[in-house]
């Protein structure tokens, strides 16, 4: 597409769940005419980074400015949060590998 959307095929069935599998069934059971955009998230952190995503192409793609001050001041905060959980993550593992290491001398 002309906005940066990739279409893959090979996408299994069932990934678009919640409310926004039952809109997209429901209205095509209806014959109402329907599309999802969808922002690829890690899907255990809220992800202002995909709303971005999202909100670019559909503004985009109608042809309107949205004020994505907040959203953009969101995303910055929820980078530093993910960047202390993989730091901590890292950590984790780091200890965990040296317990390994340990061995009984004497």
């Amino acid at each position: 597409s002309g906005y940066g959307v990739e279409f893959q095929e090979n996408e299994p069935w069932g990934g678009i769940v919640g409310i926004s599998g039952i809109m997209l069934a429901m209205s095509e059971a209806r014959g109402i005419d329907a599309a999802c955009l969808m922002g690829i998230t890690s899907g255990y952190l809220v992800d202002p980074k995909s709303s971005q995503a999202v909100l670019r192409v559909l503004s985009q793609a109608l042809g309107i400015e949205v004020d994505t001050q907040a959203l953009d001041e969101h995303a910055a905060e929820m980078e530093k949060v993910v960047a202390k959980l993989q730091e901590m993550q890292q950590m984790q593992e780091s200890m965990n590998r040296g317990d390994e290491d340990l061995r009984y001398i004497g």
